[in-house]
């Protein structure tokens, strides 16, 4: 158990050491922080059997240094922001840029033919892989009066169709007739 311990504050304290040295040293709080944990575990554990290992100490030296490199850079580094007046005149410059351009393009009005609009739905063929299917404008037709579903007529009159204010309201007799 106490190797295990002392393994994870080294590579804990190593991952501190690394993230300390990138841009992001903030992050380095946090593997420095499991490495302190990891470490006062391992030397707890330790402690109780009467060797006290150099790698906990070793783990307990780079945890430090890492932390000091995070704040070092905390304190002394000035976060500068660039001119932002360059860029907004950039951006006008090619928005410009780009509105002459669509002014110089001549675009001529498109003269759509109606005649090729017409679409005669009375018979449309499909082709799948090589088949061709015909389906004529007959077929399509459903008649509102009566729906055939799984072999029962179902017919609807315009009557049952109207909400009354009465059949908005549901009883629970009402819930156990429904058949799923």
């Amino acid at each position: 158990m106490k190797k295990i311990f002392t393994i994870l504050a080294v590579i804990a304290s190593a991952l501190a050491i690394i993230f300390s040295v990138l841009p992001l040293s903030n992050l380095a709080v946090f593997p420095a922080i499991a490495a302190l944990i990891f470490g006062f575990i391992a030397f707890y554990l330790s402690k109780k059997t009467g060797k006290i290992n150099k790698m906990i100490q070793f783990s307990f030296f780079l945890t430090i240094a890492a932390l000091v490199i995070v704040t070092y850079k905390a304190v002394f580094t000035i976060t500068e922001v660039a001119d932002t007046e360059i860029i907004d005149a950039k951006e006008l410059e090619s928005e410009e840029e780009a509105m002459e351009e669509l002014e110089g393009l001549d675009i001529e009005e498109l003269e759509i033919d109606e005649a090729e609009l017409d679409f005669d739905s009375s018979e449309l063929e499909l082709e799948l892989e090589g088949e061709s299917l015909e389906i004529e404008g007959t077929e399509l037709e459903v008649s509102p009066e009566s729906i055939e579903t799984e072999g029962e007529i179902l017919e609807i009159d315009a009557t049952e169709l109207e909400i009354n204010e009465e059949d908005l309201e549901i009883d629970e007799s009402d819930l156990e007739d429904i058949d799923f």
